[in-house]
């Protein structure tokens, strides 16, 4: 008799185009919308800037140094000390160095264009939105920055910054600028100190290899919402099955199959096995789409069948439970709050439409202790390379879930012969 309750559950879902089309059509649409609009989000594209910087000199450069060599040849300084200044002094010209170090450095140079004006062109390029930001260099900076520098002589110099701010890369411009102004700190305290120049490269040096967690083999966004809708679109299965059982029970068929001297518990196991099967193949069906249209593959597909068996069978004790509520309350008004707002609940927190619980751990593990969350989590730890057994807390949980709801919708369904 279970045989026959589960055939003709499957039955009334067959008949039932709308909720065909809905829980077959609505997921693969939404992988398709989701996985193309969030792609450079999900997989860490890189951002395109057009950074558009413009460096007035008020003063050459050169002119600058000469001049400043000539008073130091004049402070009667040590010889070696006046040579060691000649030859360090075009490493530390800072125009030069923020043209080449800054903006003409090798990672930055394809995504920066510098221009060189004349001072009198400054207002003119104020008025223009093209470029990100106006640099103007004012007169006699250099031989005041290494006056500065050298000598602890004097005020630091400052330039005038033209921030664009109507352009988001302006923060970028000033980030590189500040980094800029902290090196002459550097060099300045090294030089009132007598330690080695060589110490302000320190900065420069990378300390290692920096790797992101989980990033040696990334989940593309594709995968990402592939799992996302499929896990929650398999919850409204078990609305489906607890509307189906509800309007039996209002057409008078479970009251014939109690008169038929069948047990309520074959009809409560017909339930879930409905809820369980059809799950499961809805998992399959929606995954299969997935690997023909989005070339989403499993690389262990026993694990695969293991979880979607196990996320079945917890959607099968929802099943149940749905339609034991129904028939207590004599109403549908659960599977309907249901479907809007626990389904929506259940998917946010599992990180269906996004991976919620990188916010923290306490979301992480309310996302867990939802169906949907931790079968999408052990599908996920498949694709990243994880073996059946690194899931094995998430199976647990999906089928411990599916036994006591279970447990709950035996106490909660109607005993033969109550009124409800």
């Amino acid at each position: 008799m279970i045989a026959q309750i589960v055939k003709k559950q499957l039955l009334l879902l067959l008949r039932s185009p709308v909720q065909l089309l809905l829980l077959i059509g609505l997921p693969l649409i939404l992988i398709a919308i989701l996985g193309t609009a969030l792609a450079s989000f999900m997989e860490g594209g890189a951002v395109k800037f057009d950074l558009k910087v413009v460096l007035i000199e008020e003063e050459n450069e050169e002119e600058q140094i000469e001049q400043f060599m000539k008073d130091v040849e004049q402070k009667e300084l040590p010889a070696k000390v006046v040579q060691q200044i000649q030859l360090n002094i075009a490493q530390v010209a800072p125009i030069q160095l923020l043209k080449q170090s800054v903006f003409g450095n090798e990672t930055v140079k394809d995504v920066i264009e510098l221009d060189i004006a004349a001072a009198e062109d400054l207002e003119v390029l104020l008025t223009d939105d093209s470029y990100t930001a106006v640099i103007e260099v004012p007169k006699g900076f250099t031989y005041d920055m290494l006056t500065y520098m050298m000598f602890s002589e004097g005020v630091q110099p400052l330039l005038k910054i033209y921030q664009n701010e109507g352009a988001f890369s302006s923060s970028i411009v000033q980030g590189m600028l500040e980094q800029y102004q902290e090196k002459f700190t550097i060099g300045r305290f090294i030089s009132e100190n007598g330690l080695d120049q060589q110490e302000s490269q320190i900065a420069d040096q990378p300390f290692g290899e920096i790797v992101s967690i989980n990033q040696e083999k990334p989940i593309s966004s594709k995968n990402y919402y592939a799992i996302g809708m499929a896990v929650m679109n398999v919850l409204f299965i078990a609305s489906t099955i607890g509307t189906f059982a509800f309007q039996e029970k209002k057409s008078r068929v479970f009251n014939r199959i109690i008169l038929a001297n069948v047990s309520r518990w074959t009809y409560f196991i017909g339930v879930f096995l409905s809820g369980t099967i059809i799950s499961f193949f809805h998992l399959l069906i929606i995954f299969g789409f997935s690997r023909v249209f989005y070339g989403v593959i499993w690389p262990d597909l026993i694990a695969f069948l293991v979880i979607s068996l196990a996320f079945a069978i917890a959607v099968g004790g929802l099943s149940v439970l749905l339609t034991a509520i129904c028939y207590r309350i004599n109403s549908e008004m659960i599977t309907n709050f249901f479907t809007s707002i626990v389904v929506t609940l259940f998917a946010t927190l599992g990180g269906s439409f996004f991976a919620i619980g990188e916010l923290s751990s306490f979301v992480q593990v309310l996302g867990d202790l939802t169906p949907n969350g931790a079968a999408m989590g052990a599908y996920l730890a498949i694709l990243r390379g994880d073996s059946i057994m690194d899931i094995s807390s998430h199976l647990l949980f999906l089928v411990s879930f599916a036994i006591v709801l279970t447990i709950v919708a035996a106490f909660s369904f109607p005993k033969r012969g109550s009124t409800v």
